[in-house]
């Protein structure tokens, strides 16, 4: 089973929950604990974190810091990789098999990379577990809305009967079957019903109604609204949150590596320390990026594809105002070292793409195929307005992030000319 955790903010951030959080408290130098908070307390540094969240502070910087530079956050290796060896590894307990095959779903490999299996890798990270996990909560929190506003526009009404409901769906908001429901199946089957004799209530009285002024007809609009959100609610099990669970974490390989981590302390035979380390670390590396996601306002995750020839990689991508999109890419490859690659999307489909190679034979290599890319792009639907590549002999360096800052030129972030 997983802990649900509705605020996805929190559960990310909270050190005992997030182990790269935990594992950058401990190796920050006193100085960078100073920066943090003045009290060394950790508690008193989340709280202080969570606090300053709304606005860049120094504090995220000094974390980023950490993140990015020490050498323990560099030793992850290739996510898929480990991940299947530890599949390997445990495919002779029987006990655990239900969840190595969920887990073996997230195992594609990059030679049947296409729109809908990118999407799927993408969704199913593991990243984007805490959100998903908050979006179980969705149905319950809309019917609540959806309660509160049909209350409040009977309430501006000027037909008795009218007001009379809005009195009895206000007592109703207060009844603890509101809260039941979200967990047991019988009190969610009592809800839709009570919801269906109060939306036959709805539709009865509507047509009395009669709006002598602005106010009132919005308030009717928002009946009619109201009424229809409320009709759409005939399944009990669209309730409950384990449902939505279930429905959301089915494939999600953080929610998966969290259930395998609770069920191998219930064998009867333990598994080794070296199992259980890196179980540890793929939890690890999707918390590291779900951190680094969180400081530096992106989706950044691991490479979520198998591939022979790479070592490790990751994805940061980001939205900004104007629909402009920003991808970066960093890939570590066997034979031809670090490569990355910077690219924007504007204008619907206007793209620009910046790379900088460690070798210079994978410059030459990518310059020579450049054809076949602009000519894919294009079929694609995608203008490729700027293509550059560079090695490390060049004195151009690749940008420290590939996401400038809005009042920046667009173009400075990059280095590119159109």
């Amino acid at each position: 089973m997983i802990t649900f955790k509705p605020d996805a903010k929190i559960t990310i951030m909270m050190p005992h929950h997030n182990k790269a959080l935990n594992m950058a408290m401990q190796l920050a130098t006193p100085a960078q604990m100073e920066q943090l908070k003045e009290s060394k307390d950790l508690t008193s540094v989340m709280n202080f974190l969570l606090q300053s969240k709304t606005t860049n502070t120094k504090s995220d910087q000094v974390l980023l810091d950490i993140l990015k530079n020490n050498t323990q956050f560099k030793q992850f290796g290739n996510f898929t990789n480990e991940l299947k060896n530890l599949i390997t590894t445990l495919k002779t307990t029987p006990e655990i098999a239900s969840t190595l095959a969920k887990l073996e779903v997230s195992l594609k490999s990059i030679e049947k990379l296409d729109l809908p299996t990118l999407k799927g890798q993408i969704s199913n990270s593991g990243v984007f577990m805490e959100s998903k996990i908050a979006s179980a909560t969705a149905p319950m929190k809309l019917l609540r809305e959806t309660l509160q506003t049909l209350q409040q526009a009977l309430t501006q009404t000027p037909q008795s009967e009218a007001k009379n409901l809005a009195l009895d769906v206000k007592e109703f908001l207060q009844h603890p079957l509101l809260e039941k429901a979200a967990e047991d199946i019988a009190s969610a089957r009592t809800l839709i019903k009570t919801l269906q004799t109060l939306s036959d209530t709805i539709e009865r009285i509507l047509p009395k109604i009669d709006p002598l002024t602005p106010n009132e007809a919005k308030a009717v609009e928002q009946i009619h609204t109201t009424h229809k959100q409320l009709a759409l609610l005939t399944k009990p099990e669209h309730l409950l949150i384990q449902s939505q669970l279930n429905e959301h974490l089915g494939n999600d390989v953080k929610s998966q590596l969290m259930k395998l981590a609770d069920e191998i302390k219930t064998f009867s035979t333990p598994v080794s320390n070296e199992t259980q380390t890196k179980l540890d670390q793929l939890i690890t590396n999707i918390d590291y990026h779900q951190l680094l996601s969180h400081l530096e306002g992106s989706n950044a995750l691991y490479f979520p594809f198998s591939w022979d020839k790479l070592e490790e990689g990751s994805l940061s991508f980001k939205k900004r105002e104007g629909k402009k999109f920003y991808c970066e890419v960093n890939l570590q490859l066997t034979e031809y070292g670090k490569i990355d690659f910077m690219m924007a999307l504007y204008e619907g489909n206007q793209l620009e793409i910046q790379a900088h190679t460690e070798k210079t034979e994978l410059k030459k290599l990518i310059q020579d195929h450049l054809s076949t890319l602009r000519a894919l792009l294009t079929q694609a639907g995608i203008n490729p307005r700027a293509i550059r590549v560079y090695d490390a002999t060049e004195s151009i360096a690749p940008s420290t992030s590939a996401y400038t800052p809005e009042d920046t030129d667009f173009q400075s972030g990059f280095e590119v000319k159109v």
